[in-house]
């Protein structure tokens, strides 16, 4: 399988096991609605969106439902959701984008 241009993962650092099962949309430059989803697989990531995306140079965002995910575990999260906002620079590179959660804090880099 091909990777879309835009993938993430997620790695549970409360466990230190990947977080499957998260909800995740994806937005370009207007934010008004999303341009793709797609949830989490078993190793906590989306290599693959619903929709196949034609990325332009811009800003775009990923939104984490991580709040849900957690409700889903019978666990509370102080963050309902997560929002990366990122610049895509150039369309022949692959950007990957991933996030290190707890239930209180979180971080992100760009992955290769």
């Amino acid at each position: 399988m091909t990777k879309a241009a835009i993938t993430t993962h997620i790695l549970n650092l409360d466990s230190g096991k990947p977080a499957a099962g998260v909800n995740v949309l994806l937005f370009n430059n207007n934010y008004a609605e999303a341009i793709a989803s797609a949830t989490t697989d078993n190793d906590g990531r989306i290599i693959q969106w619903d929709k196949n995306i034609a990325v332009q140079p811009g800003t775009y965002r990923l939104e984490f439902a991580v709040g849900d995910w957690f409700n889903q575990q019978g666990r509370k999260s102080f963050y309902p959701e997560i929002n990366i906002v990122f610049t895509l620079a150039n369309i022949n590179e692959h950007y990957h984008v991933p996030l290190l959660l707890n239930a209180y804090g979180y971080s992100t880099y760009r992955g290769s």
